[in-house]
């Protein structure tokens, strides 16, 4: 092809026709703009067509990771609702008068020690951040994930954070000598009787009414948080859903 168009040049340059060679010239310019263009544009067709199937996939994932942190978040209420309802029981107890204060530590040992830490999954927002990809979501969408992310991991720092806290009151609690960790010491009666004698155990209660505060504090928002988490969820999953239905 090239060939041809350097002949037919040859021809009308050496029949001395300048202006037809001319014309020719900027018809043959003309159709290597537009070739260029058609390339570019082709080309560009292609970058998007790999974009938008980049897109698709990276959507799916972000459905996988958003429908495993409902399913921990679910889970983490049910954890929190039991250790939650311990507590209530304690403190319902106080509606009883003239306790003792074996009434008081026998009811703090039931109440419930472990208490969940926070930790989400989100491999799909880390990838997308670390790579920079995450510019091919749209904006609408990609405002809601990160403010979404920033929540978990607010709330995943304070929970875990108070947490610490109380699990260092908890062990102020427990070398009081009276609690739960000291079960198998409280069984024997003679060793029960030195620890009443040697130890203040009014000491240990409050210890464990701060640190079980903390917790029953702590425990009651993060649940309040996890509800919220579940119906931002939900909100971000039907609208990634409707993105994959176009």
């Amino acid at each position: 092809m090239i060939k041809y168009f350097r002949k037919i040049r040859q021809d009308l340059l050496s029949e001395g026709k300048t202006g037809k060679y001319l014309k020719y010239a900027i018809g043959e310019i003309l159709l290597v703009v537009i070739g260029i263009l058609i390339a570019l544009q082709l080309n560009n067709w292609n970058e998007n067509r790999k974009e938008q199937n980049q897109l698709q996939i990276y959507y799916k994932q972000i459905i996988s990771d958003l429908d495993e942190q409902k399913i921990y978040s679910n889970a983490t209420i049910i954890q929190l609702d039991s250790s939650i309802a311990s507590y209530d029981k304690y403190k319902n107890l106080f509606e009883t008068k003239n306790l003792t204060t074996d009434d008081v530590i026998d009811a703090l040992n039931e109440v419930q020690f472990i208490s969940p830490y926070l930790f989400f999954r989100f491999n799909t927002m880390e990838t997308l951040q670390s790579t920079g990809d995450i510019k091919i979501i749209p904006e609408n969408i990609r405002n809601k994930l990160i403010t979404h992310k920033s929540k978990l991991d607010e709330w995943t720092i304070i929970n875990n954070g108070n947490l610490n806290i109380y699990l260092n009151g908890l062990l102020k609690y427990s070398e009081k000598g009276i609690g739960s960790f000291s079960s198998r010491l409280r069984e024997q009666p003679d060793l029960k009787k030195a620890i009443r004698n040697e130890i203040k155990p009014i000491e240990g209660i409050l210890a464990a009414e701060s640190a079980f505060g903390v917790k029953f504090f702590t425990e009651l928002r993060t649940r309040y948080k996890l509800k919220e988490v579940i119906k931002e969820i939900e909100t971000l999953v039907n609208l990634i859903n409707s993105e994959l239905e176009k």
